[in-house]
């Protein structure tokens, strides 16, 4: 089935990045924090606050409670009592990339996509793979040349059909867009998709909740697009 469409700006003033909104106050209401005490850890233990209507469309992995770690000895270092590090290694392809293609691609498959396009240094396109993989749908991956070839490996073996753009990243972004346009191919957006940065707040939430529900004052992530930190934020909030 081709991708038929979906609303990708603003219909009121074009704007690209797009927000979910959810009834909150209706939330609080169901007492749904009480709730969480009886879920088991990982993405959808908020899955009221995730962009998929139906629980039978979720395709999981085991994605997300990573570990909350206190490096006691570097917070000496850096003189700081209480540093620590969200181990996002701990996801079943290694990166809290898990968590972006389990919420995406349980949106693809909730409205009946089957065949997607995704441009990648490497993270995204395994992940993107893996969860394709569970879902039953069909992958393209665009990888940048500059992108490890064990990476370009792992997608595949996953069962993605790669193609390794000779150029940058932004090279590959429009190859892979023009790719998807010419097949009316449902193309990922990436930052700009809903799903990403919703699949995020999940990670604040964690943060959250293991500090006492209290949000950290600080957080430092390495950033390519950003992608982390916004829908982290938004966690926060």
């Amino acid at each position: 089935m081709a991708y038929e469409g979906g609303q990708t700006t603003c219909p009121r003033c074009g704007e690209s990045i797009l927000e979910a909104r959810y009834d909150l106050e209706a939330l609080r209401e169901s007492n749904w924090a009480e709730q969480l005490v009886t879920r088991k850890p990982g993405v959808w233990r908020y899955h009221e606050l995730l962009p998929v209507l139906n629980t039978r469309h979720i395709t999981s992995l085991g994605e997300g409670g990573t570990p909350l770690l206190k490096a006691e000895n570097l917070g000496v270092m850096l003189g700081l009592k209480n540093l620590y590090i969200k181990d996002e290694r701990q996801g079943p392809t290694g990166s809290f990339k898990d968590r972006q293609a389990s919420v995406a691609i349980s949106v693809l498959r909730e409205v009946g996509v089957t065949e997607a396009v995704v441009a990648s240094t490497g993270n995204v396109a395994i992940a993107y793979a893996a969860y394709a993989a569970r879902a039953g749908i069909k992958l393209w991956a665009f990888l940048t040349s500059q992108a490890p070839s064990e990476k370009m490996r792992e997608a595949a073996l996953y069962g993605a059909e790669v193609i390794k753009v000779t150029g940058t990243y932004d090279q590959t972004k429009a190859v892979a867009a023009k790719f998807a346009q010419s097949k009316n191919v449902f193309l990922d957006r990436g930052v700009k998709t809903i799903a990403a940065i919703e699949s995020m707040k999940t990670m604040g939430y964690e943060i959250a909740e293991d500090l006492g529900w209290r949000a950290p004052d600080w957080f430092i992530q390495g950033v390519s697009g950003g992608m982390g930190p916004i829908g982290l934020v938004k966690g926060f909030e």
